[in-house]
C-alpha cells in the first residue's frame, strides 16, 4: 500500500515507469474481478481494464495522496461495467423497437401489396367475356363445384373446366403485367 501511494506521487508528475508498474500490478486483478460479470467476453473485460488506466492516466495530477488505489480501480470498472451494459441494453431496447417498427412497415406494405393484388384481380375479372366472369364468380365467390356450374349454367363439366382454367390465366397474366408497374410505384410513395 506505502509503495501504492509512492507511485501514485511519481505518476502525479508524469513517470511513465509508475504508471507501468502500476498497470502491472493491477490489470491481472482487474480482470480476475470483472471475470464473472463479462463471462467468457475477454474483449469487454480488456475494454473496461484498459479504459480503467486511461482514465488513470489522464486523471494521475488528481490522484496523488489516495490512500486505497486498489479500491478506487475497482470502483473505476465496475462504473465502467455497468456504463457498457446500461449502454447494451438501451442498444438492445432500440434494436427491438427498430425490428418492431420495421415488422409494422412490412406488414402494412403486405397489406398494401394484397389490397393492389386484389384490386388488380377485380379488374382482370371485370375485362373477361360474360359467361367465363359468371363461371370463375360461381367457382370462386359461391364455392360451387365444376358439376354445380355446369348445371346452373346448362353447360358440360369440359366446359366449365376450360373456361375456369382460361379465367385463372388471365386473372395471373393480368396481374403480372400490371402489378409489378403498381407494385414500383407504390414502394415509390412509402
Amino acid at each position: 500500500m506505502n509503495d501504492d501511494v509512492s507511485l501514485l506521487e511519481r505518476l502525479s508528475t508524469g513517470d511513465r515507469h509508475a504508471f507501468t508498474e502500476l498497470y502491472q500490478r493491477y490489470q491481472p486483478k482487474l480482470s480476475r474481478y470483472l471475470l464473472p460479470f463479462t463471462g467468457h467476453a475477454n474483449d469487454t473485460a480488456d475494454e473496461i481494464v484498459q479504459d480503467v488506466f486511461v482514465k488513470l492516466w489522464l486523471k494521475r495530477e488528481t490522484l496523488a495522496g489516495l490512500q486505497r488505489l486498489e479500491y478506487y480501480l475497482y470502483r473505476m470498472a465496475r462504473n465502467r461495467m455497468v456504463d457498457i451494459f446500461r449502454h447494451e441494453k438501451s442498444r438492445r431496447q432500440h434494436d427491438a423497437r427498430a425490428m418492431e417498427a420495421a415488422g409494422d412497415i412490412y406488414q402494412l406494405e403486405d397489406e398494401l401489396k394484397y389490397r393492389e393484388y386484389h384490386q388488380l384481380a377485380r379488374e382482370a375479372i371485370a375485362l373477361m367475356p360474360e359467361r367465363r366472369r359468371q363461371i370463375f364468380e360461381l367457382s370462386t365467390q359461391r364455392d360451387l363445384s365444376w358439376a354445380e356450374i355446369a348445371d346452373n349454367m346448362n353447360l358440360s363439366v369440359a366446359v366449365v373446366k376450360k373456361q375456369l382454367h382460361l379465367a385463372s390465366r388471365s386473372v395471373k397474366e393480368y396481374i403480372a403485367r400490371h402489378g409489378d408497374i403498381i407494385l414500383f410505384l407504390l414502394l415509390c410513395f412509402l
